[in-house]
């Protein structure tokens, strides 16, 4: 899992709504990052813009552990996630159960992130919001 020093709220997250379909599309991606794009597939998915590349014309972008080199047009800023990848929380509703965040989607409609959580060895399938969640290292309160 990659850790940053730099708090979430001041990290650039945002959107890459790229489908690659066609060959103009495919030209925003540096050649070697293709493949891997490709199958991440990165339309809903949430990425950090960790800044420029060494290759003049392409940023940083990272989802979970992979980097992706890429053309800045599509990019879109969306506000930060509550919670990053390999972060370990709890279910508000339910304190004793732990899970690892998985993956990070836009819900367009709503226009915040939400979470698909590894809960032991289940395939991640519902969806969580932030308020749903806690940090695993948060103290619980009578009231929760």
């Amino acid at each position: 899992m990659l850790t940053h020093s730099v708090p979430m709220n001041e990290r650039l997250w945002g959107l890459y709504p790229w489908h690659g379909q066609s060959e103009s599309e495919r030209r925003l991606i540096h050649p070697e990052d293709l493949e891997r794009l490709t199958a991440l597939w990165p339309y809903c998915k949430v990425l950090e813009r960790l800044g420029e590349a060494t290759e003049q014309g392409f940023i940083l972008l990272r989802y979970a552990e992979s980097i992706f080199r890429v053309r800045p047009e599509l990019f879109q800023p969306v506000s930060a996630p509550a919670f990053d990848f390999g972060g370990e929380v709890r279910l508000r509703k339910d304190t004793g159960r732990t899970g690892v965040i998985a993956a990070i989607y836009w819900h367009y409609k709503q226009a915040r992130p939400f979470f698909l959580l590894r809960l032991g060895t289940k395939r991640p399938l519902k969806r969580y919001f932030a308020e749903e969640l806690l940090p695993r290292s948060a103290p619980l309160s009578p009231c929760a």
